[in-house]
């Protein structure tokens, strides 16, 4: 599916604003957008100069991963990013000021599968922080996980933007 230029600017603004759950400005976004615009022209250059030559070497093994490891890269302070899941937990816990998630149940769960403990993790934050949930975007090269809480009512749109704009996402379950 090929989106006309106005409109690819336009969805790419508007992931940015949901993944950010409105937190970014317009000059920032309208920033972050220009590069993802040099990048469809040449990645390789565009990501060696603005994040450095290791990360230009994602244009050679993931074209497809460039806008999504861009995205990623400037928007990194609202994602968690982790090896193992109380990691992950313990960063989305963080990510709120007035956090009333419990602690992770090191000692007393019953997580069998990565499902199960995504599953308890959206569960608690339908308890204790109602209007998120967990979004999996990307594709992580250093870490198992790489997940961004976005706002429950906006994970079709935002599901459906990444479609479009061919990047990897999915709901974490």
């Amino acid at each position: 599916m090929t989106i006309e230029p106005d409109s690819y600017q336009t969805k790419l603004a508007t992931l940015i604003g949901l993944l950010s759950c409105g937190d970014m400005d317009e000059h920032e976004t309208a920033r972050i957008v220009n590069i993802c615009e040099q990048a469809k022209t040449d990645p390789a250059k565009t990501l060696k100069d603005n994040y450095g030559a290791d990360a230009a070497k994602v244009a050679q093994y993931d074209p497809a991963g460039v806008m999504a490891f861009i995205i990623f890269v400037e928007l990194e302070d609202y994602f968690a990013v982790a090896d193992n899941v109380d990691e992950l937990y313990e960063q989305i816990v963080d990510a709120f000021e007035n956090p009333a998630l419990p602690e992770y149940p090191y000692d007393n769960n019953n997580f069998e599968t990565l499902s199960d403990f995504y599953d308890w993790v959206d569960k608690q934050l339908q308890v204790h922080h109602e209007k998120y949930c967990l979004l999996c975007f990307g594709e992580s090269y250093t870490n198992d996980f790489q997940s961004v809480l976005v706002y429950r009512d906006q994970l079709a749109d935002i599901l459906a933007l990444c479609k479009e704009l061919d990047m990897q996402a999915h709901r974490c379950e």
